[in-house]
């Protein structure tokens, strides 16, 4: 449900390296679906050759009907629908609560308020991408604004009835903490959870090493299917989850517009970054942040991640001679291919 209208959701730059079969060797078991508008792999040590399949659905499934933009009958809908009886679950509490939190560190450039401006410039639906006029954006931005919408009671409470919360930006994240969670309260210690890219790997793999997850290379229009990867990172205990604006563009007139929008001004972001890919304790941070830094662009989004704590990211930019360039935090490990 997620990744159609995520604003960084169409770029994202993880797959996990090390699942590459239905069971990988011994213990280890690797089970994969659908959810959320994308796919699910997920690979862990098991105590007795256990499918667990049916739980992880269950738990996405239940998530699905709390914060799908997309289900009619879900939570998140019907708020969007101004149906003031809902009494918010801890799905949405919890996401409201990181998203408020992001928002306000980030100066306003995170903003699960802002998808009537990606519909406006049409990267929603990949279709009708143009450069909307002044006015049609200014008529946007009077209910674009997460300073806009509290939870009092209980409730959600907008002060502009137009005003609609997507959380794309951090909920498959937060789904991927959620599955996590489960695995460790059932005393499972070794496994990776990826879900639409976004990825939390716990103890080792069936090597006996680190999780390896790669990041790929930023190159525009590339698919799953002829992804290139540029940099793996060795991940236990963390979550590593990635942006970028390759995939999701339009020319027009000679200009490049891409899908990462600033909140704050209504238009496409300018600037040299290409993707970056953030590294944090859990994956609804890990997730909020990558798009928050493409929206902040290079600079600032460098100065943001490095002011945090176990924070660490790594950024691809375009070089002048335009060539693809690098540049990392001081904790950020990767091996470069």
């Amino acid at each position: 449900m997620f990744r159609t209208i995520k604003l960084l959701f169409f770029a994202t730059a993880l797959c996990a390296v090390s699942c590459t079969g239905r069971v990988n060797s011994g213990s280890y078991i690797m089970v994969e679906g659908f959810a959320q508008g994308t796919t699910w792999h997920i690979t862990y040590k098991s105590f007795n050759g256990e499918d667990l399949k049916p739980q992880i659905d269950s738990i996405l499934t239940a998530f699905d009907n709390s914060m799908s933009a997309y289900n009619k009958e879900s939570q998140l809908t019907k708020i969007n629908n101004n149906d003031t009886s809902i009494i918010v679950d801890r799905f949405f509490k919890e996401i409201f609560d990181n998203s408020l939190h992001l928002y306000n560190i980030s100066g306003k450039a995170f903003d699960p308020t802002v998808s009537p401006l990606v519909s406006l410039w049409g990267f929603g639906k990949h279709k009708d991408m143009r450069r909307p006029s002044q006015n049609e954006i200014d008529s946007v931005l009077e209910f674009v604004g997460l300073d806009k919408v509290t939870i009092q009671d209980g409730r959600v409470v907008k002060s502009d009835p137009r005003i609609t919360l997507i959380f794309n930006a951090n909920a498959q994240g937060y789904s991927v903490d959620e599955v996590a969670r489960w695995f460790d309260s059932n005393g499972y210690t070794d496994y990776l959870v990826e879900i639409g890219g976004e990825v939390f790997a716990k103890g080792v793999n069936a090597s006996g090493q680190q999780w390896r997850v790669g990041i790929d290379s930023p190159i525009d229009g590339s698919t799953e299917e002829n992804r290139v990867i540029q940099a793996v990172v060795s991940l236990s205990g963390k979550s590593l989850c990635t942006s970028g604006n390759y995939r999701n563009f339009f020319v027009e007139n000679g200009v490049k517009y891409t899908h990462e929008l600033d909140p704050v001004t209504g238009y496409p972001k300018r600037d040299s970054l290409l993707s970056v890919a953030v590294i944090a304790p859990d994956a609804v941070n890990a997730d909020g942040l990558a798009t928050t830094v493409m929206v902040l662009g290079l600079e600032k989004g460098f100065r943001l991640l490095d002011s945090l704590p176990d924070t660490e990211g790594y950024f691809i930019y375009a070089a002048r001679n335009g060539s693809f360039a690098t540049v990392k935090t001081s904790g950020f490990v990767a091996e470069e291919l």
